[in-house]
């Protein structure tokens, strides 16, 4: 199991109860896709509302989304058939062996080439460096190592797996008084806006 689950609230705005719900996800970037089916207990009655989880599987078909993480998906029941869409947050599919060791980092971030790397100003912090490191940890980004530079500074180097063997590394500069400046190095160019703002909405939690 990927431990990815979604989180539905349907609500019956029609005349008459509402049963006999499916779920099916179009192809995706991530080949995200229901791991069993969508449960519901008993129809709704009209006006009324149910909420359910729904286990996500990250075994169905692939195509690169516009946005990356956009996923589609269309929702019938007895009385007709929904389309929608959501963007799922990166952070979801940040796995947990995402940990890259701190003797293969150097190389690793060295094969990768410069023009695939970006750089970001994050905006200020409300935590400690020792916070910080246990807030990017406990969400899959891993410190691999850290080291203070000169004027003070913090240097936190960090790795994440996505869940399609999508590898990201990235270097965390923390001064005291500064915005902290990341900077996100990938063979995966277009994996890179989602890390830096599933950073951004990490720290700023």
């Amino acid at each position: 199991s990927s431990g990815i689950n979604a989180e539905y609230g349907i609500y019956n705005k029609s005349m008459m109860n509402m049963g006999g719900f499916a779920i099916q996800f179009n192809k995706n970037s991530f080949g995200l896709t229901p791991a069993a089916p969508l449960s519901v207990a008993g129809p709704i009655v009209a006006g009324g509302s149910a909420t359910t989880a729904l286990p996500i599987a990250t075994s169905g078909a692939v195509m690169k989304m516009e946005p990356l993480l956009k996923v589609q998906m269309a929702m019938k029941n007895d009385i007709d058939v929904f389309y929608f869409e959501c963007v799922i947050p990166s952070y979801v599919l940040f796995v947990e062996d995402g940990n890259i060791g701190k003797n293969i980092f150097p190389q690793t971030w060295r094969e990768i080439p410069d023009e695939k790397e970006s750089q970001f100003t994050l905006s200020p912090l409300n935590k400690s460096a020792e916070q910080v490191e246990q807030v990017l940890n406990a969400n899959n980004l891993f410190v691999v190592a850290t080291r203070k530079g000169g004027n003070g500074e913090t240097l936190i180097f960090i790795s994440l797996k996505f869940t399609n063997g999508i590898w990201v590394l990235g270097e965390l500069r923390l001064a005291d008084g500064t915005s902290p400046n990341l900077s996100l190095k990938t063979h995966t160019v277009a994996a890179i806006p989602e890390v830096h703002s599933a950073i951004q909405l990490i720290l700023d939690a």
